[in-house]
């Protein structure tokens, strides 16, 4: 049984996904990015409670800190000098500039955390595999690659430390040495298989005719309402970035961080869409606790 976002078709999941990637890339203001990544990290939790969100969060955390430490020591454009570091100023435009990158990193990484959570591979071939076969297999393939190999890696990983090999321990020629055997093992074993499933799906006539679907989405009102309700909210929000709302202003003048005026709205419209699938999911668990109260 499909339920929350899950019960919609997959062509409004991939919508919102790609006007959710184009409005945080858009708005460069640091409260805007901050609510976004908030509603997206609710979310990863309503999806499975945060344990792929949890799996990627020291690499998220170290991307997003390196941005943050970086830019002010590489970045000395600006008036507003805060103090010297071996001569070299530390501007506030710089921390404020890599404080917004930091974000806009930290929350397209945690929007692509639930990414595979939502758009599975069934979703993604169903969506592009009769327009361009070749092209959605390949995509397919190498979205899946990065959690396999990883996967593959602790396993060997776990064998190789039984025959006394390890990459963390002994001296540091034997841990390299170690290290490559390790990778030449998982190469070896990932193209042997992606040897076999391409000729799998040779042999089963992919790509030649219109494919069946292994699951027969169907297109409802509510799809439409959905549909309806991102495109119109999403525009807003473009015309809302076009006139300059959303996007902190740091060169030629510093603006204050602080929310103001039109911006408020655009704020709105900004969580409305980011928050979208929150609302679906928190619905969900509504309606599931008010049944349980009336059995």
């Amino acid at each position: 049984m499909t339920r929350g976002i899950h019960s919609y078709h997959p062509f409004v999941s991939f919508l919102y996904y790609v006007g959710a990637t184009a409005l945080v890339m858009l708005y460069k203001h640091p409260v805007f990015l901050l609510v976004g990544g908030l509603f997206l990290i609710l979310f990863n939790f309503q999806l499975d409670r945060g344990k792929t969100l949890r799996s990627w969060l020291l690499m998220l955390l170290i991307l997003s800190c390196f941005f943050l430490i970086v830019n002010p020591f590489v970045n000395h454009r600006g008036t507003h000098i805060l103090f010297y570091f071996y001569n070299n100023p530390i501007m506030l435009e710089a921390i404020y500039g890599g404080m917004i990158s930091a974000l806009s990193i930290f929350t397209i990484m945690v929007l692509f955390t639930s990414y595979n959570l939502v758009i599975t591979a069934d979703k993604f071939l169903y969506l592009f595999s009769r327009w361009l076969p070749q092209w959605a297999l390949l995509v397919m393939l190498s979205m899946r690659f990065v959690p396999l190999l990883r996967r593959r890696l602790r396993e060997i990983e776990t064998v190789q430390k039984g025959k006394g090999l390890s990459v963390i321990e002994g001296k540091v020629k034997d841990r390299v040495k170690n290290g490559i055997n390790f990778v030449q093992i998982l190469l070896t074993w990932s193209l042997e298989e992606a040897i076999q499933t391409a000729d799998s799906m040779a042999a089963r006539g992919y790509g030649l005719k219109k494919r069946s679907k292994y699951t027969p989405y169907k297109w409802q009102m509510k799809d439409w309402l959905a549909s309806f309700f991102m495109i119109i909210i999403g525009a807003i929000g473009i015309v809302g970035w076009w006139l300059g709302d959303g996007v902190l202003s740091i060169y030629p003048i510093l603006e204050t961080m602080a929310i103001q005026g039109r911006e408020w709205f655009y704020l709105m419209i900004y969580t409305f869409f980011i928050g979208a699938p929150v609302m679906i999911e928190g619905r969900e668990e509504l309606r599931w606790h008010f049944w349980k109260q009336g059995r």
